[in-house]
């Protein structure tokens, strides 16, 4: 605990603290509670240009989150854009330019056996970004 406590891509993500002291109500357990952060080909956190969910994930770390983007059916909004977005279990915020986790773009189903998208008709692309003919009704 007390070394998660100093970590930014520990989940639930917290701005770093420091979890020591004497013997209290608030630091009693700081050796006794242990946990695991997952690995992340991209940076964890709440920072700009950091993502807020790793990319392996899991009680064992053995799951992988797909490919992400922004959903091509929604123009006007960017689903990635976690600025001011409260973090998964936490109460701390993305600052600006954090990124959202949106795993294949909402336009398809992701495998996290093997961290690969399944898209839905119409929509193509390793995070089912790109909308075909199909998807738009134009022929």
């Amino acid at each position: 605990m007390k070394r998660l406590a100093t970590m930014a891509n520990a989940l639930p993500l917290s701005n770093v603290t420091t979890y020591e002291g004497y013997d209290t109500a608030h630091t009693w357990d700081e050796e006794m509670v242990f946990g695991c952060v997952c690995d992340s080909s991209w940076d964890v956190g709440l920072g700009p240009n950091q993502r807020q969910l790793s990319e392996w994930f899991g009680g064992d770390c053995s799951l992988r989150r797909c490919p992400s983007g922004d959903d091509p059916r929604t123009a006007d909004t960017v689903e990635t854009n976690c600025n001011g977005v409260r973090a998964a279990d936490s109460v701390e915020k993305g600052q600006s330019n954090n990124l959202c986790h949106v795993d294949c773009s909402n336009r398809g189903t992701c495998d996290y056996n093997s961290g690969k998208c399944k898209c839905y008709l119409g929509y193509y692309g390793e995070a089912c970004s790109s909308m075909s003919a199909l998807a738009t009704g134009n022929n």
